[in-house]
């Protein structure tokens, strides 16, 4: 017989894969062919340790401050940078948006992927991350430069909803949204216990160089945080951007399978 949670987590999974199982993309960490970023899951060269982005990153002075694991719900593909003919990548986009058709559908997708990938596999996050569960939440605020300074980021008020009893550490933007990263974009709003910081889940919408989600990461470490999780809605894939990487590259990440309701972002390595 199944118990209540056990019950719970089906029901969601269930709801999760009618919403968004027939075209939410599963993000990889591996290939067969070697053109996938083990970190972000993006577009790689063979050969190379990780994506343009991700090695600029752990090049840098603050390599030591990094996050110590990303993950990533699905992909967010795009033929090109103007391009939201697919449905996870609109969702990511109207999402945000209140007087948009579609908004509150996306709203509702978006509240069902942050419940059923933290709260119901929060065994899963504690699991990957050397038996420490997460003892508190953070999400990336609108830069200086957003048309949102200083306003309620969409994807605050939704993780707020869904995780109301961890502590949350709460960030502010001090500069503009750079591609690249930049570790004085963020600062801490207050001064936390160390209790509080042991363990960090920062949780963004979307991936596409990790620039400011990666500041942010860098931002809680110089805080004291001891461990950073961060844990994507999407990953922008440009397949235009993936076709000049290496050939058929672009081809491997369109025929990656869809997300069904049992797999697990946390722990699923998959070679496509």
């Amino acid at each position: 017989m199944m118990d209540g949670a056990s019950e719970i987590r089906r029901r969601h999974e269930a709801s999760l894969a009618a919403t968004v199982g027939s075209f939410a993309q599963s993000v990889v960490y591996r290939s067969t062919r070697d053109h996938v970023c083990p970190i972000c899951g993006g577009a790689k060269k063979d050969g190379y340790a990780w994506c343009v982005s991700c090695s600029a990153h752990h090049h840098s002075p603050y390599k030591a401050q990094l996050a110590d694991m990303v993950r990533i719900f699905a992909y967010a593909p795009m033929e090109s940078s103007s391009d939201v003919s697919n449905q996870m990548t609109r969702y990511m986009y109207r999402y945000k948006e209140e007087d948009r058709v579609g908004s509150e559908l996306a709203r509702a997708a978006v509240t069902e992927i942050l419940v059923t990938e933290l709260v119901l596999r929060w065994g899963c996050i504690k699991e990957v991350s050397g038996g420490v569960a997460p003892t508190a939440w953070a999400t990336i605020p609108s830069t200086t430069n957003s048309p949102r300074a200083g306003v309620e980021h969409p994807l605050h008020r939704i993780v707020c909803q869904v995780l109301p009893r961890v502590p949350e550490v709460k960030l502010r933007a001090v500069g503009a949204k750079s591609r690249s990263l930049s570790p004085d974009l963020f600062q801490m709003e207050c001064e936390c216990a160390p209790d509080t910081l042991r363990h960090v889940l920062l949780i963004d919408d979307t991936w596409t160089t990790g620039g400011n989600v990666q500041s942010a990461a860098v931002s809680l470490k110089r805080a004291g945080a001891q461990r950073v999780t961060v844990f994507c809605v999407a990953r922008v894939v440009n397949y235009a951007f993936c076709a000049s990487v290496g050939e058929g590259v672009a081809d491997g990440f369109r025929a990656l399978s869809f997300r069904g309701g049992q797999w697990c972002p946390w722990h699923c390595m998959v070679e496509p």
